[in-house]
């Protein structure tokens, strides 16, 4: 017998066990037999060689760990299908998004609002925009729920959170914009080289 080096192993017979242990956890794929699910004598020829040549703890730890994750992800299967789909009428992955919600984001939604709001209107480009949208869409993909709760920071980044406007609203909402365009346009005078040199040139030929 030659001798089996752990890249063997690890290369070679550890995979093939490993397939022959996922179709005896998993059973017959469909159309269903009455056949056997795997060959037993190259399966057994495998294991012998990889204990007769000091690899029996390693097929052991490997064995024991593939087959720990298998039985979770069965028991998270039927977690999914007997008590939260029955009980909670939900899926498993909205709940844990339901929790991580209301362990993570929930304690410093305020915060993140507050710095998105003053980032928009007192130091706008201090963040790359397109940061801030992917921080507000992930919010909103997260929890539909927040842009209730802040809907004016979520109406600048997802569409149809405010209600239709309405005509008599149109005058205030004219007197927002130049507001936002005459701070967007103090924000880059006052950083950019080009700006100030811009503002100068204006004031000389005022």
């Amino acid at each position: 017998m030659t001798g089996m080096t752990i890249e063997d192993y690890r290369n070679t017979y550890w995979p093939q066990l490993q397939v022959a242990v996922d179709r005896l956890l998993q059973g017959p794929q469909p159309p269903y037999h009455t056949g056997r699910v795997i060959e037993f004598e190259p399966m057994y020829s495998a294991a012998y060689k990889c204990v007769c040549q000091q690899h029996s703890e390693a097929l052991y730890n490997d064995l024991m760990s593939h087959v720990h994750k298998h039985f979770l992800k069965v028991a998270m299967e039927m977690q999914n299908k007997v008590y939260v789909s029955t009980k909670l009428s939900s899926d498993l992955r909205t709940e844990l998004q339901n929790l991580f919600c209301k362990s993570v984001i929930d304690p410093v939604i305020e915060k993140l609002m507050v710095m998105v709001k003053q980032t928009t209107e007192r130091t706008p480009f201090s963040i790359a925009p397109h940061v801030l949208a992917s921080l507000v869409k992930s919010l909103h993909n997260l929890n539909p729920e927040y842009a209730q709760r802040y809907p004016q920071v979520f109406a600048g980044y997802i569409p149809g959170v405010l209600p239709a406007m309405r005509e008599h609203e149109l005058s205030s909402y004219i007197n927002e914009t130049q507001e936002l365009q005459a701070s967007l346009r103090q924000s880059w005078v006052s950083s950019s080289p080009r700006g100030k040199k811009r503002c100068l040139d204006e004031e000389m030929h005022t």
